[in-house]
Protein backbone atom coordinates (compact mmCIF):
# COMPACT_ATOMS: atom_id res chain seq x y z
CA UNK A 1 0.00 0.00 0.00
CA UNK A 2 1.24 3.52 -0.96
CA UNK A 3 0.50 6.51 1.17
CA UNK A 4 2.03 9.69 0.53
CA UNK A 5 2.05 12.58 3.05
CA UNK A 6 0.82 15.74 1.43
CA UNK A 7 0.45 19.02 3.26
CA UNK A 8 -0.72 17.13 6.44
CA UNK A 9 -3.23 15.29 4.78
CA UNK A 10 -2.82 11.38 3.98
CA UNK A 11 -3.63 9.84 0.37
CA UNK A 12 -4.27 6.38 0.23
CA UNK A 13 -2.74 6.12 -3.67
CA UNK A 14 -3.69 2.66 -4.10
CA UNK A 15 -7.35 2.55 -2.85
CA UNK A 16 -9.62 0.58 -5.65
CA UNK A 17 -13.04 1.18 -6.08
CA UNK A 18 -14.75 -1.35 -3.88
CA UNK A 19 -12.00 -2.43 -1.65
CA UNK A 20 -12.35 -0.67 2.18
CA UNK A 21 -9.19 0.01 3.78
CA UNK A 22 -8.61 1.65 7.51
CA UNK A 23 -7.38 5.01 6.87
CA UNK A 24 -4.90 6.69 8.89
CA UNK A 25 -7.45 8.43 10.65
CA UNK A 26 -9.03 5.16 12.13
CA UNK A 27 -11.74 5.23 9.50
CA UNK A 28 -12.94 2.25 7.80
CA UNK A 29 -13.28 4.15 4.29
CA UNK A 30 -14.25 2.53 0.55
CA UNK A 31 -15.08 4.23 -2.56
CA UNK A 32 -17.83 3.52 -5.19
CA UNK A 33 -16.64 5.38 -8.50
CA UNK A 34 -17.74 9.38 -7.31
CA UNK A 35 -18.54 8.37 -3.39
CA UNK A 36 -16.46 7.98 -0.53
CA UNK A 37 -17.87 6.03 2.47
CA UNK A 38 -16.42 7.04 5.45
CA UNK A 39 -16.95 5.42 9.02
CA UNK A 40 -15.55 6.42 11.87
CA UNK A 41 -14.11 3.96 14.98
CA UNK A 42 -13.03 1.64 12.03
CA UNK A 43 -16.31 1.06 10.44
CA UNK A 44 -18.25 0.75 14.02
CA UNK A 45 -19.26 4.09 14.21
CA UNK A 46 -21.73 6.61 12.28
CA UNK A 47 -20.87 6.17 8.36
CA UNK A 48 -21.44 8.66 5.75
CA UNK A 49 -21.07 9.19 2.12
CA UNK A 50 -19.14 12.20 0.29
CA UNK A 51 -19.03 13.40 -3.00
CA UNK A 52 -16.43 16.54 -4.25
CA UNK A 53 -16.56 18.01 -7.44
CA UNK A 54 -15.28 21.44 -9.07
CA UNK A 55 -17.58 23.34 -10.35
CA UNK A 56 -15.53 24.05 -13.39
CA UNK A 57 -15.25 20.50 -14.28
CA UNK A 58 -18.24 19.00 -12.46
CA UNK A 59 -15.28 16.43 -11.76
CA UNK A 60 -14.25 14.73 -8.54
CA UNK A 61 -11.06 16.37 -7.41
CA UNK A 62 -10.55 15.03 -3.81
CA UNK A 63 -9.08 17.34 -1.44
CA UNK A 64 -10.72 20.64 -0.49
CA UNK A 65 -13.18 20.83 -3.56
CA UNK A 66 -15.38 24.07 -4.67
CA UNK A 67 -18.24 21.53 -3.54
CA UNK A 68 -18.97 19.03 -1.22
CA UNK A 69 -22.39 16.89 -0.86
CA UNK A 70 -22.46 14.41 2.37
CA UNK A 71 -25.37 12.28 2.80
CA UNK A 72 -25.43 10.83 6.28
CA UNK A 73 -28.71 8.27 6.09
CA UNK A 74 -30.76 7.18 8.67
CA UNK A 75 -28.52 4.88 11.29
CA UNK A 76 -27.91 4.55 14.81
CA UNK A 77 -31.22 5.70 15.42
CA UNK A 78 -30.55 8.98 14.06
CA UNK A 79 -32.36 11.40 11.45
CA UNK A 80 -31.18 11.28 7.59
CA UNK A 81 -29.45 14.49 6.82
CA UNK A 82 -27.33 16.08 3.42
CA UNK A 83 -24.79 18.10 4.71
CA UNK A 84 -23.97 20.84 1.64
CA UNK A 85 -20.84 22.63 1.22
CA UNK A 86 -19.63 25.30 -1.58
CA UNK A 87 -17.04 27.70 -1.19
CA UNK A 88 -18.18 31.26 -0.97
CA UNK A 89 -21.92 30.55 -0.24
CA UNK A 90 -24.00 33.22 1.39
CA UNK A 91 -24.91 32.87 5.10
CA UNK A 92 -28.40 33.41 4.29
CA UNK A 93 -30.55 32.17 1.38
CA UNK A 94 -33.95 32.75 0.21
CA UNK A 95 -34.34 28.95 -0.75
CA UNK A 96 -33.29 25.32 -1.33
CA UNK A 97 -34.37 22.70 -3.47
CA UNK A 98 -32.24 19.17 -4.37
CA UNK A 99 -33.24 18.19 -8.19
CA UNK A 100 -32.44 14.14 -9.10
CA UNK A 101 -32.23 13.85 -12.78
CA UNK A 102 -35.17 16.73 -13.53
CA UNK A 103 -37.52 15.69 -10.25
CA UNK A 104 -37.00 18.75 -8.27
CA UNK A 105 -37.71 19.10 -4.66
CA UNK A 106 -38.11 22.82 -3.07
CA UNK A 107 -37.34 22.32 0.88
CA UNK A 108 -39.15 24.04 3.13
CA UNK A 109 -37.13 26.66 5.56
CA UNK A 110 -37.80 24.27 8.49
CA UNK A 111 -36.26 21.32 7.17
CA UNK A 112 -32.75 22.83 6.34
CA UNK A 113 -30.18 25.08 8.67
CA UNK A 114 -28.05 27.71 7.46
CA UNK A 115 -24.68 28.87 8.03
CA UNK A 116 -26.30 31.69 10.25
CA UNK A 117 -27.76 28.56 12.02
CA UNK A 118 -25.25 25.18 12.18
CA UNK A 119 -21.88 28.20 12.55
CA UNK A 120 -20.67 25.86 9.42
CA UNK A 121 -19.44 28.51 6.68
CA UNK A 122 -20.91 28.07 3.54
CA UNK A 123 -22.81 24.75 5.08
CA UNK A 124 -26.39 24.16 4.80
CA UNK A 125 -27.58 20.99 6.40
CA UNK A 126 -30.31 19.59 5.02
CA UNK A 127 -32.66 17.44 7.86
CA UNK A 128 -36.51 17.11 6.22
CA UNK A 129 -37.36 13.41 6.79
CA UNK A 130 -40.23 13.36 3.79
CA UNK A 131 -37.64 15.03 1.14
CA UNK A 132 -34.63 12.65 1.92
CA UNK A 133 -36.41 9.87 1.71
CA UNK A 134 -37.68 10.47 -2.07
CA UNK A 135 -34.38 11.84 -2.85
CA UNK A 136 -32.32 9.38 -1.40
CA UNK A 137 -34.91 6.40 -3.08
CA UNK A 138 -34.71 8.78 -6.71
CA UNK A 139 -31.05 8.61 -6.38
CA UNK A 140 -29.85 5.13 -6.77
CA UNK A 141 -31.38 4.44 -10.38
CA UNK A 142 -30.22 8.19 -11.31
CA UNK A 143 -27.50 10.09 -12.58
CA UNK A 144 -27.30 13.38 -11.45
CA UNK A 145 -28.40 15.35 -8.59
CA UNK A 146 -28.43 18.96 -8.59
CA UNK A 147 -28.12 21.34 -5.29
CA UNK A 148 -29.69 25.05 -6.07
CA UNK A 149 -29.74 27.46 -3.42
CA UNK A 150 -31.08 30.89 -4.27
CA UNK A 151 -29.10 34.06 -2.57
CA UNK A 152 -30.89 36.70 -0.79
CA UNK A 153 -29.68 39.04 -3.98
CA UNK A 154 -31.96 36.78 -6.64
CA UNK A 155 -28.90 34.77 -7.82
CA UNK A 156 -30.00 31.15 -8.06
CA UNK A 157 -26.57 29.02 -7.54
CA UNK A 158 -26.57 25.62 -8.63
CA UNK A 159 -23.98 22.37 -8.17
CA UNK A 160 -24.08 18.99 -9.84
CA UNK A 161 -22.81 15.89 -8.29
CA UNK A 162 -22.58 12.54 -10.07
CA UNK A 163 -24.56 9.77 -8.60
CA UNK A 164 -21.78 7.01 -9.87
CA UNK A 165 -21.50 4.40 -7.23
CA UNK A 166 -24.14 6.12 -5.18
CA UNK A 167 -26.32 3.02 -4.43
CA UNK A 168 -23.51 0.29 -3.67
CA UNK A 169 -22.17 3.18 -1.72
CA UNK A 170 -25.31 3.53 0.16
CA UNK A 171 -25.46 -0.62 0.52
CA UNK A 172 -21.95 -0.72 2.00
CA UNK A 173 -23.30 1.58 4.95
CA UNK A 174 -26.73 -0.66 5.46
CA UNK A 175 -24.17 -3.33 6.02
CA UNK A 176 -22.33 -1.92 8.11
CA UNK A 177 -25.34 -0.85 10.20
CA UNK A 178 -26.31 -4.86 10.25
CA UNK A 179 -22.79 -5.80 11.41
CA UNK A 180 -23.60 -3.37 14.80
CA UNK A 181 -26.55 -4.95 15.32
CA UNK A 182 -28.88 -1.47 14.59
Amino acid sequence: MLIILMLGTTVNLSAKDGVPFIHSFGELRVYYKDWLVVCADKGDGECRMVNYVNKDSSQKTGFFPDSRLTLIPTQLGKAASIDFFDRGAPSEVNGISIDVDGKAFSVEASGYDTPEKNRVMETYIVHDEVTLKEVVKLSKPARWLTFSYEGISGQVLKVRFSLRGFTKALAFIKKQESKRGC
